[in-house]
């Protein structure tokens, strides 16, 4: 039934690639392609040089992702 508004974690502003997968919901494949893409780039910006991605860059690029006008050619004949 998911998680309860009150119980849901306050996300950080730059976020790790675990914590980005678990934020974003989407594969790992979908958040290399948005690398590729530069759309969400991470940096070594946290401690020991840990590398962070921007969460508005994850959410532009969630954003982008669920309202792309692209349709898809689902034809597979």
């Amino acid at each position: 039934m998911g998680l309860a508004l009150e119980r849901l974690p306050d996300w950080p502003a730059a976020m790790s690639r675990d914590i980005a997968l678990a934020y974003t919901g989407v594969a790992e494949a979908q958040l290399r392609a948005w690398e590729r893409g530069g759309k969400v780039n991470f940096r070594a910006r946290g401690p020991r040089g840990a590398m962070l991605a921007l969460r508005s860059d994850l959410d532009a690029a969630l954003t982008e992702m669920f309202t792309s006008t692209v349709e898809e050619d689902l034809d597979f004949g």
